[in-house]
């Protein structure tokens, strides 16, 4: 059964803060961030702030960037 996005609420409960080294899996397994990013005008990507929030447990972490 799939969720609607707005049933992705972080619990908080087990958060942490793991900034500064940047990663993409989430200390409790979740591959899943909210992020802000900003669109081009194609509706690609442009860019995105790098503080970025798990959609599972609420840890704080620092998003990757392209090598």
């Amino acid at each position: 059964m799939s969720k609607s996005i707005k049933e992705l609420k972080p619990s908080y409960g087990e958060a942490m803060d793991i900034t500064g080294e940047p990663t993409s899996v989430c200390i409790c397994g979740s591959f899943i961030w909210n992020l802000k990013v900003a669109f081009d005008e194609d509706g690609t990507i442009g860019m995105y702030f790098r503080d970025m929030e798990c959609a599972v447990c609420g840890t704080q972490a620092t998003a990757p960037i392209e090598e």
